[in-house]
Parts: structure tokens; sequence; C-alpha cells
């Protein structure tokens, strides 16, 4: 299997008052750590999808990979009208064989081994959709199979964007548990980074 990582870093970070993807994170930025991230865990290709401050982010990216690697950088024109049209835009900028999309915002940050584990146990599932949980609670990177392409690509945020496929495919959904409660990271504001921060990102 071939499996894309999907980096979405295209919004206007309005309430944390600067560009969420340049933190700092891992010693390194938070978009660089979830290209990494997505890399070690063993996607085979990463779209990163950009929008506001588009040439800052792709600059960050530019001057800290190598040409070589496996990094494909696109802008959503379309980024104030939701994420919908962001993630729709990093599938269709992913390569044709690819046999899954690993979603995952570029302010919930992970790690390698979170993205390896949930590739492994999805392969040897044979579900559409593979979830990380904590506690019971859903979490991230959502992995989906190329089987759901064309559902993906239909999404829109009036009707709540990802929602009705987890709905419509509830019973083809494999639970992963995990025991950090990084797979929850969400970073909406600069109190929620230092907390996040503190816990996981000054980590080297």
């Amino acid at each position: 299997m071939s499996i894309t990582g999907i980096v979405t870093a295209a919004g206007l970070s309005t309430r944390m008052g600067t560009v969420k993807a340049l933190l700092p994170w891992r010693n390194t930025s938070l978009i660089c750590h979830q290209v990494r991230a997505l890399l070690k865990g063993g996607c085979g290709h990463v779209v990163i999808v950009l929008g506001h401050e588009c040439a800052r982010i792709s600059d960050e990216i530019q001057k800290t990979f190598p040409e070589h690697l496996p990094i494909t950088l696109t802008c959503n024109i379309d980024y104030e009208t939701g994420r919908a049209s962001t993630i729709k835009q990093g599938i269709l900028s992913s390569p044709k064989d690819s046999s899954g999309f690993l979603l995952i915002g570029v302010d919930q940050p992970t790690e390698g081994h979170i993205v390896a584990r949930i590739i492994k146990e999805h392969e040897a599932s044979r579900m559409l959709i593979s979830s990380p949980r904590y506690k019971d609670n859903g979490g991230h990177p959502v992995l989906f199979s190329n089987t759901l392409k064309g559902e993906l690509l239909r999404i829109n945020d009036e009707t709540l964007g990802l929602k009705p496929v987890f709905e419509n495919y509830r019973s083809r959904l494999n639970r992963i548990d995990f025991k950090t409660s990084q797979v929850r990271l969400d970073i909406n504001d600069y109190e929620s980074y230092i907390h996040s921060y503190e816990l996981f990102g000054n980590k080297t």
C-alpha cells in the first residue's frame, strides 16, 4: 500500500493571532514537524495544502527538506470557504496510485510512531477508515481508504465536512486505542499552544 499523508495548513489562524504552521515545535516549525512525522511513519508521499501565508510557509518547507523527498506543495485559493475545500485539494493533488489518505491538520501535532501504528493496523484490519482513540474519544490523524475517494471529494462545510463519511461507514471504522492524549491535540489558540508545547512540543 502507498499511503499519502495530507497536511491541511491553509487557515487564517485567527484565534492564534499568528501563523500556526510556523510556531516552534520539537526544534523545528510545526509544519516541518508534521511532514517529518508523516514521512517517518511510513507515508509514501506527503501533500501540504497551503492558503493563508502560502509563500512564507512554502519557503520554510523548501529550506528544510531536500528536493528529492516525496513532498508536494499546493495552494488552495478558496481556503476562506472552509476546510473541506482544502481536504479535497489535498486528495486531488495526491499520487494516482494512493491506496489511502491520512488526514491531519497542521495544528494537530503527531509523531512518527503514531502514524506508523495507524497505517499498520489499517492495513491489517481491511476496514475503510482507521481512527485513533484516547479514552474512547476520536483523535487524529484519520486514515481513509482510497475506496472512499469519490465521497471525500463530495464533502462540503455546509454538511459538516467529513462527518457524513464517518456516519455512512461507522460499521467499517477501525478504532485504534492509544495511551497518549497526543492523538487528541488540537491547537486553536495561544493558550492551548503553550499547554500542548509544555506537554509534547519541547522534547528532543
